[in-house]
């Protein structure tokens, strides 16, 4: 700590989706700071009026005498606007979290709870929370191979409109009214018709995806990725078509992805669909199914809210574990 006072807290673009999930998570959780910073390195949200645990707040210019008084920064927002300022951790010497992506650090260390934070130590300071896409899929591989190795994964995702910020969720809505009443519909963050539409995502990032996936579960795998834009606000819907080398049962793969808290499948008569990982900490697995044709394949079908479990609360966790050393995964 530089403060006698407590760790010190800094949120990079907190006006962001993400950037409010973690500043609600903080205070959720009882994080214990002195001190959180709210700023701003698009140059657009400088002097906005939040709140952080309920008080009010100010949204400030980042600047190097911002940073060089905190312990520990979340980068949200456009990774464009954050890689200068996240190049100033080792003068200022804070522990960088970057949930913004892609991410533009090349040499950061990808954190997840629940896969790979027993590695993270406080000498861990240039940390990258991996793209919402990746999370879910790497952690529900990352059971499977402890079973069997993987020799192929298959993946399409369906995007919510919630990765394009409050303005795709409202963009949404004003579609879906408009076409109901039979009414042009509005296309300024969607090229067309969001509303009762599915189509190829306009921003994939497919292959750095991938890498990421790899890079946390098995490096050796085939990996294919598509990406979706379906009428959803909230939370990826993900299916998996994964082949094993081994033969492995529905009960073998449940019972392994039942054994991380991260990850929960329904009891009884319970049913997961997509609106109901909107809120939820956990991915969300529906379906554990095999293949009737194809030996060591099975099909995995889950939801997970892409604001949170995928993107600000594995943030969080990563912090606890950097400043108190506390691995939970939940």
């Amino acid at each position: 700590m530089k403060s006698s006072t407590g760790y010190r807290i800094g949120i990079v673009n907190p006006l962001t989706l993400v950037g409010n999930e973690i500043k609600t998570i903080l205070r959720d959780r009882s994080f214990p700071f002195a001190k959180v910073s709210l700023l701003d390195s698009t140059g657009k949200a400088a002097g906005a009026l939040t709140e952080v645990d309920e008080e009010p707040a100010v949204v400030a210019a980042v600047s190097d005498d911002e940073l060089e008084d905190l312990d520990l920064v979340f980068f949200c927002g456009p990774p464009s606007g954050n890689r200068e300022w996240i190049d100033h951790y080792r003068d200022d010497r804070f522990v960088v979290i970057d949930v913004s992506q892609p991410s533009t650090i090349e040499s950061g260390k990808l954190a997840v709870a629940g896969i790979n934070l027993d590695a993270i130590t406080g000498k861990d300071t240039l940390l990258i929370s991996p793209h919402p896409v990746a999370i879910p899929i790497a952690l529900i591989l990352h059971q499977i191979q402890m079973l069997s190795a993987i020799e192929l994964c298959t993946a399409t995702v369906v995007q919510p409109a919630s990765e394009f910020e409050q303005v795709g969720v409202e963009e949404l809505a004003q579609q879906a009214i408009s076409v109901l009443n039979v009414r042009s519909v509005t296309k300024e963050v969607f090229d067309r018709q969001l509303a009762f539409n599915l189509y190829p995502a306009l921003e994939r990032n497919e292959e750095f995806i991938v890498e990421q996936i790899r890079a946390l579960t098995e490096p050796d795998a085939q990996f294919a990725l598509l990406i979706t834009q379906g009428t959803i606000f909230h939370a990826h819907t993900f299916s998996l078509f994964t082949k094993t080398r081994d033969d492995l049962s529905v009960d073998q793969i449940v019972s392994r992805l039942r054994e991380n808290p991260a990850i929960v499948l329904p009891e009884g008569d319970q049913s997961f669909g997509t609106t109901d990982a909107a809120g939820k900490d956990e991915v969300l697995v529906a379906e554990v199914r095999r293949d009737p044709t194809i030996r060591g394949g099975f099909w995995v079908w889950a939801v997970c809210d892409n604001l949170r479990r995928s993107s600000a609360l594995n943030a969080v966790l990563v912090a606890e574990k950097v400043l108190f050393g506390n691995s939970k995964v939940m």
